[in-house]
């Protein structure tokens, strides 16, 4: 609408200027034309009694919200082979883990394969090389420290076992380095070893993880569109934080600041976490204030109905939905999301405009902060980077409940242009060699739990990537 026009609107006689807004704002968007904030309204010009109600003119003064997003058709492909949504056939049975660990073995050996110039051995042949270097390609079935220091790593593969060790000898800066590394190798990672063969062990010279490529450029779109990425919403808790998701809401209508930015918003990718469920965790009835889960999704539903019919959203569960607490997950089922969205399971790859995202929630976090030196709660993008270091997104077994399945749905087989997880309520963001990380927070204020843990989080923060430019900004939607 151009600055000007005037507007005239039926109301009762003693309604107020703020009332007279808020009609005529709502009235636009039910006639879906077009969206204006209250700042946009000059004021009453003109009004005119007549009984009982009262003729009112009002003028808008600038240019109002004409979304460029709602100009473009939504292009959004989802990759079904790298999700078990309608395919799991893992029974916990000891053939299933079979499948699991050698499906996982192979994928990530023959990207190790495919780093490196030189051929690799197998264990069973490993005696051969006695004072020989090797590079062996081997799952860590054990670590641990040996009585002068070393670090002593038990070694499988698809034909046998064998034994590694690394000096703890600071006196050589080649090896101080490999003895560093060897600190975040974790149990079942699946790695690359070079060194010697001695009798009853390899001495380390060097340890590879599958690792994403050095040289790989960031990938950016043609259309000047956005997508905003949030999770962690536990709709149904005390703790959910209503007015910062209505501040989210406001603003996808172009309503506050960063307009032109809102204005390019095409999907919402949410990771996970949509309610906060029932029974997840002991006495948690005393957090709720919904105790259906029928209702807390209705109250996820509600939301959606208000979002701008023209984003798409794409919507993957989290460890507090009401899917099977194992992983990976399938998507949330239409009985619980009754709204027409994206589903996909967790963990998921989806192409969004030709970027591929892989969606994880990211509940193997807390296996790897406990493992991994270093790793905390408040930078989880540096955890998520070790996802991409070992292409696994949920590499200690056993460290959070896996499913067996044939395929390991967690291996990282194609580099993705954007990772995206929540999990820990902390917002956080890193570039690791072409990929874009991203943790994107929560709606929900701080716990009891978390407050006993110390950990602080950041809600009502939204990362939007502009994707043309790759440029990611966090819109704070906060109220004090």
């Amino acid at each position: 609408m151009e600055k000007g026009i005037r507007l005239t609107i039926e109301a009762e006689e003693e309604i107020k200027k703020s009332d007279v807004q808020e009609e005529i704002i709502q009235e636009l968007i039910n006639l879906n034309k077009l969206f204006i904030c209250k700042e946009d309204v000059e004021g009453i010009l003109h009004k005119k009694t007549t009984g009982t109600s009262a003729q009112i003119q009002v003028e808008v003064r600038q240019a109002t919200f004409l979304p460029i997003a709602k100009e473009h058709a939504a292009d959004i492909n989802v990759m079904h082979t790298r999700d078990v949504t309608g395919k799991s056939r893992g029974r916990g049975e000891l053939e299933d883990f079979v499948s699991y660990f050698r499906n996982r073995y192979e994928k990530l050996a023959r990207l190790l394969r495919s780093n490196s110039k030189f051929a690799s051995a197998d264990l069973k042949d490993i005696k051969r090389y006695v004072n020989e270097k090797v590079r062996v390609i081997v799952t860590i079935s054990d670590k641990r420290e040996t009585q002068k220091g070393n670090t002593l790593f038990e070694l499988e593969d698809l034909t046998g076992t064998f034994k590694a060790v690394v000096s703890s000898n600071k006196f050589s800066k080649e090896k101080e380095q490999v003895f560093e590394k060897s600190k975040e190798v974790l149990l079942d990672d699946v790695v690359a070893i070079s060194g010697r063969v001695l009798e009853p062990y390899i001495i380390v010279d060097d340890i590879e993880w599958p690792d994403l490529p050095v040289l790989r450029e960031r990938k950016l779109i043609e259309e000047d569109l956005a997508i905003a990425y949030i999770s962690d919403l536990h709709f149904g808790s005390r703790y959910f934080l209503d007015h910062y998701l209505e501040s989210f809401i406001d603003w996808l209508h172009g309503r506050g600041e960063e307009r032109e930015l809102a204005s390019k918003v095409k999907y919402i990718v949410v990771a996970g976490d949509i309610v906060d469920g029932i029974g997840v965790y002991p006495n948690q009835e005393k957090e709720l204030v919904v105790k259906d889960i029928y209702k807390q999704y209705q109250m996820f539903d509600d939301f959606l109905e208000r979002i701008p019919d023209y984003i798409s959203v794409i919507m993957a569960p989290g460890n507090h939905d009401a899917v099977r607490r194992g992983e990976p997950m399938p998507a949330i089922p239409k009985d619980l999301v009754k709204s027409e969205i994206v589903r996909v399971g967790n963990p998921s790859c989806v192409a969004i405009e030709g970027l591929k995202h892989l969606i994880y929630h990211g509940t193997s976090m807390d296996s790897l902060i406990a493992a991994l030196p270093n790793a905390s709660y408040n930078h989880p993008e540096k955890v998520m980077v070790e996802y991409l270091k070992r292409r696994h997104l949920s590499p200690i077994y056993g460290g959070n409940l896996i499913i067996p399945e044939k395929v390991d749905y967690f291996v990282i087989e194609d580099e993705p242009d954007v990772l995206h997880s929540g999990h820990v309520h902390k917002n956080g963001y890193a570039l690791y060699r072409g990929t874009l990380v991203i943790n994107s927070g929560t709606f929900q204020d701080r716990t009891e739990y978390q407050i006993k843990q110390g950990h602080v989080p950041t809600p009502g923060v939204v990362p939007v990537y502009e994707a043309k430019y790759g440029r990611l900004k966090s819109i704070d939607f906060k109220i004090s």
